[in-house]
């Protein structure tokens, strides 16, 4: 017998339905966080609302990966994307391969040019990729074709939102520069190049090795699996609202050139729509369908 605090392999109705609560609990916390960051100005509240956001999207990443997988999974999962995001991330720092050269200049803890929180950041937002599209995907009577198209459809959801959120953080929020800025608001190709490349490293990685951790589908699968589509939609949603406060500040990006942030916000924000949304909206409809859940 088991206490409440682990998930375990099979679990009861009851069990089921806790678990359900309680990882709807955690998607509320983090969306009332979110908004209310996106929306609030001038004061201490976005520090904190942003901080609860952040460490609200840590506890759900961990809880959600352990209704996934069993414990050795969850901790292959995070090792590997921690090493793939780390070593990439380190390597263009150093070198500007593979997402070209730029220097970050968020505070905190780094090692070797790169800080943590970067890296935490690829560990959270990739396993919503990785959930979304195994929803997606579904269950393939061929295993190969699983295998290789998984890990396919994640790298393109993810780069889907670093199509969203690159040009907000490097010129609206000052987050990291380019050496080379280039393209309509500032972000060279190369960077969207090293975010394909290095997801798919970890996905495909991942994808690999995954399947021997998985748990079985309890009966609140499909309510567990439509989680990860609310935050993504969440995410997006952040930025239509972060538009609404910009007001008519600039900011400079290449040659010198200078752009209204409510001009980046709003192309981002109408991107979000047919990315982000789009994944979401899709997603939900695929659980939606009989019998296109993820098969244990």
């Amino acid at each position: 017998m088991t206490d409440g605090t682990t998930i375990p392999g099979e679990q009861t109705p009851l069990r089921a339905r806790r678990q359900v609560r309680a990882g709807w609990g955690i998607v509320a916390v983090w969306l009332a966080a979110t908004v209310t960051a996106a929306l609030s100005s001038g004061s201490s509240i976005p520090a904190v609302a942003e901080a609860v956001s952040g460490a609200t999207l840590a506890v759900f990443v961990v809880f959600h990966a352990l209704t996934q997988y069993r414990p050795g999974g969850v901790a292959g999962y995070f090792g590997i994307a921690l090493a793939v995001a780390f070593g990439f991330e380190a390597c263009s720092v150093a070198t500007g391969f593979p997402f070209g050269s730029y220097v970050h200049h968020l505070e905190g803890p780094r090692l070797l040019g790169v800080p943590f929180v970067v890296v935490l950041g690829w560990v959270l937002l990739a396993w919503l990729a990785w959930m979304l599209a195994r929803v997606i995907v579904g269950d393939q009577s061929n295993r190969g074709v699983q295998v290789g198209l998984t890990p396919a459809v994640a790298t393109l959801v993810l780069g889907g939102y670093d199509l969203v959120i690159d040009p907000i953080a490097a010129h609206a929020r000052g987050l990291y520069s380019y050496g080379e800025p280039s393209g309509a608001l500032g972000v060279p190709l190369t960077n969207y190049f090293g975010w394909v490349l290095t997801g798919w490293v970890l996905f495909q990685t991942f994808a690999l090795v995954e399947r021997r951790w998985r748990r079985a589908p309890a009966g609140s699968a499909r309510s567990t699996l439509s989680m990860p589509a609310v935050i993504w939609f969440g995410l997006a949603l952040q930025v239509n609202l972060e538009m609404l406060r910009v007001g008519d500040a600039t900011a400079t990006i290449q040659g010198g050139r200078s752009v209204a942030v409510a001009d980046i916000y709003e192309t981002c924000s109408a991107t979000a729509w047919f990315t982000m949304v789009l994944v979401a909206v899709v997603a939900v409809a695929r659980l939606c369908q009989g019998g296109s859940q993820p098969a244990a």
